[in-house]
């Protein structure tokens, strides 16, 4: 079952990352030696993920799966520098991800508080941590928006090409750069729709499905270039959705061949772009999985990884959202996430009872260490190839 376990690890890692393998060298006398074909899996190239994996302990992998902030994990009540507590929190819980919001965000503070969690994270464990914000441009423009910045961006619905939005993305990402930050939730990969009380509106880039694919992978690229990873959000795709998921049920009644043809095609173009990350939506899926959020359905997962074929990271949204918080605690919610096929866990709206709710399932065989462990090598994967692993 180990070797089974390990092999399954390897497989999945090479890949993303394509390890190389050695063949052991043959002397000139003994050229018809049939060992000289033998692989010697001792000499195999391990990827910095996988040696970070193989020395995690089972509550390390679990803390990698959570994307909080700062004073979720670290019992501080408030937070907008770096403290030693602060760092000390890491060292408890090693998260991996933390999210800044406007009262964070201060213009004296703002790059030594990601500086400091940055070290602080790679001190405890050698595993850096994502450190994310809502960056659209518009109204959801966290940092440019709290420091005034010249930068600032218009909302997405304004751009009105992929040249624009290209610009708009290496200019979000050029001072989410300089401030420390490495992760944007951004873009939004929902097309407009004509539905009564829309939840996603100007957050959009259009209502063409065509272009706001070729917007979304221009605007992923733009933040790449700065070396800002791109969250494509909402899957199935939000712009359809009728009611505020933030305040209550948000509902599309969108079926499965009107996503394929209308909301899949701005995310294909984003993964194609290099967006290691898609954010899952919490709608109500009428026509799909009526019965529980899009985040929690393994059916709408599912799609994502199945029909998209997407290998990277998926992360919920904000689980202390009404619309999933209002009928699950945070310890199930958590675990019917990662039972329906999410990496990682944004903002439960309890840290302490999301932590261990995943540990109870895990001790009651609903999850398995393996099922984590396989989340936790993508994560992993994904800041390997973002310089956030320590050799």
């Amino acid at each position: 079952m180990k070797q089974h376990f390990l092999f399954r690890l390897r497989a999945l890692a090479a890949l993303m990352l394509c390890a190389c393998v050695f063949l052991l060298p043959v002397s000139a006398g003994n050229a018809e030696d049939p060992s000289r074909f033998i692989v010697d899996d001792s000499m195999e190239e391990q990827s910095l993920a996988e040696r970070a994996i193989a020395r995690m302990t089972l509550h390390e992998k679990v803390c990698q799966l959570f994307f909080v902030q700062p004073e979720q994990f670290s019992r501080l009540e408030s937070v907008n520098a770096y403290s030693k507590k602060l760092g000390e929190a890491f060292q408890r819980f090693p998260v991996g991800g933390v999210i800044l919001f406007e009262q964070h965000i201060t213009k004296k503070n703002l790059a030594s508080l990601n500086a400091g969690m940055r070290q602080a994270s790679l001190d405890a464990n050698g595993i850096g941590v994502f450190i994310g914000t809502d960056e659209e441009g518009g109204g959801v423009s966290r940092v440019a928006k709290k420091l005034n910045l010249a930068e600032r961006q218009p909302a997405p619905w304004r751009l009105g090409s992929p040249e624009a939005a290209y610009d708009s993305g290496l200019a979000i990402g050029g001072y989410l750069a300089r401030y420390g930050f490495n992760l944007d939730f951004a873009p939004v990969a929902d097309v407009r729709a004509d539905v009564p009380d829309p939840e996603i509106s100007k957050r959009c880039f259009d209502s063409d499905p065509e272009a706001v694919a070729r917007m979304t992978a221009r605007f992923a690229e733009g933040l790449r270039e700065n070396g800002i990873i791109p969250v494509l959000k909402h899957f199935p795709g939000h712009g359809a959705v009728s009611g505020n998921t933030h305040t209550g049920a948000g509902v599309s009644r969108r079926t499965r061949e009107e996503w394929e043809q209308i909301d899949f095609l701005p995310f294909e173009a984003g993964i194609r772009a290099g967006a290691g990350m898609v954010m899952m939506s919490h709608q109500l899926t009428a026509e799909v999985a009526p019965e529980i959020p899009a985040s929690l359905s393994p059916e709408v997962t599912g799609l994502l990884r199945e029909e998209l074929g997407f290998g990277g990271v998926i992360i919920t949204d904000a689980l202390r959202m009404s619309a999933v918080h209002g009928t699950y605690t945070s310890g199930e919610a958590c675990v019917l996430a990662l039972e329906a096929g999410a990496d990682m866990l944004l903002l439960p709206y309890n840290f302490s009872n999301a932590y261990e709710g995943v540990m109870q399932a895990m001790e009651e065989g609903r999850l398995t260490e393996e099922r984590i462990t396989e989340s936790v090598l993508r994560i992993l994967i994904l800041k390997e190839k973002c310089g956030l692993l320590r050799p």
